[in-house]
């Protein structure tokens, strides 16, 4: 198993790590499967107090095996009572008297971003927390990069986070199909500022598992299933440290981590050929800013949007299950007064939107 360096952090990571939140689909094998990963070279734990038993699962699985793995866990962004009981009951089940690396977890909107760097808000709590030896660095994860809020994107409060030093690592959702512009806006400023940089959501919450599409002949070569077809992509990225997979079995262990050991055999040339033949395949018109969402009445359209264009232009079927539900919110609608001012590609939104219907 490969491993790269978490940015600025010391510490060296599976290329591939383990994603905890899947634990509790099979608990019997959650054991079983931790012990598998770690075996295959991985070294790099995610899990998190809201990922349901995932904690307790992992304490259990990694008894005695302390030094083989680095550790990371998050809490959401609540009061410093709350953050701390959360870290109190995390360390508990995991049982560790400390870990490695704490995220505050899911930055998604403007409200938590708020509450995060505000004065004394969630990220005094995190640093006091660091001063007292309970964590040896500071992250901030997103599960998404909507919604547009007070003039900015989500990308646009990654960036401004990643600016203001304070955090070692980010976590943030990527994949194959490049739903947000990761790798234009944030990959290169994480880089410059030394951050590691962690992906989870890499098969664009289960759409890729089975079926990369287009992408499929790029990367046939080198894979056996589509699913490390979608891992393997984004590790063709020097800026990320670490790509997430939740495994929840053994089987789904041997079969992503494999991953790492594709990758080790790649070349530097060979790793940048073939993320150019991906990047080539183009991505769609909507950048799924979310600055139209307070013009279309409720209709998520960059959802719309992206999906529609997974499943036409990149030939991935499952994709159409997540937007053909809105066929007939959008078909009736007749105007979306204020969208077509503040698209950045100046389109007509709801006749875009109204196309996607149309095929």
């Amino acid at each position: 198993m490969e491993t790269r360096p978490l940015g600025r952090t010391g510490l060296q990571v599976s290329t591939i790590g383990f994603g905890g939140a899947r634990l509790d689909e099979h608990p019997e094998q959650a054991m079983e499967t931790v012990h598998r990963a770690l075996d295959l070279g991985v070294n790099f734990i995610d899990t998190a107090r809201y990922y349901g038993n995932s904690e307790k699962h992992l304490g259990e699985a990694l008894r005695g095996r302390r030094s083989d793995y680095i550790l990371a866990t998050k809490a959401m962004i609540e009061d410093p009572d709350v953050t701390r009981e959360s870290l109190e009951t995390s360390f508990s089940l995991l049982e560790v008297d400390r870990v490695d690396l704490l995220y505050a977890h899911a930055c998604d909107n403007e409200a938590r971003y708020t509450y995060l760097m505000r004065d004394k808000g969630m990220l005094h709590t995190l640093e006091q927390i660091r001063s007292e030896g309970l964590t040896r660095f500071l992250g901030v994860s997103f599960n998404h990069f909507l919604p547009y809020e007070h003039g900015r994107t989500g990308i646009d409060r990654m960036k401004a986070l990643i600016e203001t030093n304070a955090f070692d690592v980010i976590q943030l959702p990527m994949s194959l199909i490049r739903i947000e512009r990761v790798e234009d806006e944030i990959l290169p400023l994480a880089a410059e500022r030394d951050l590691g940089v962690v992906i989870n959501f890499p098969t664009a919450d289960g759409i890729l598992t089975r079926d990369i599409g287009v992408f499929q002949s790029i990367l046939d070569p080198y894979i056996s299933t589509p699913c490390q077809g979608a891992l393997l992509a984004l590790l063709l990225y020097p800026a990320v440290s670490s790509v997430l997979s939740g495994m929840s079995t053994s089987a789904i262990a041997d079969e992503n981590c494999a991953v790492g050991k594709i990758l080790a055999g790649l070349s530097e040339a060979e790793r940048d050929q073939l993320r150019h033949k991906i990047q080539d395949v183009g991505i769609g018109p909507c950048r799924s800013c979310g600055r139209c969402a307070p013009y279309t009445q409720g209709i998520p359209v960059p959802q719309i949007m992206t999906f529609h264009d997974t499943a036409q232009r990149f030939g991935i079927q499952a994709a159409h299950q997540r937007y053909e539900g809105h066929k007939v919110q959008v078909m009736a609608c007749t105007d979306f007064e204020g969208a077509n001012a503040v698209c950045p590609e100046g389109f007509d939104v709801l006749a875009e939107v109204k196309k996607v219907f149309d095929d």
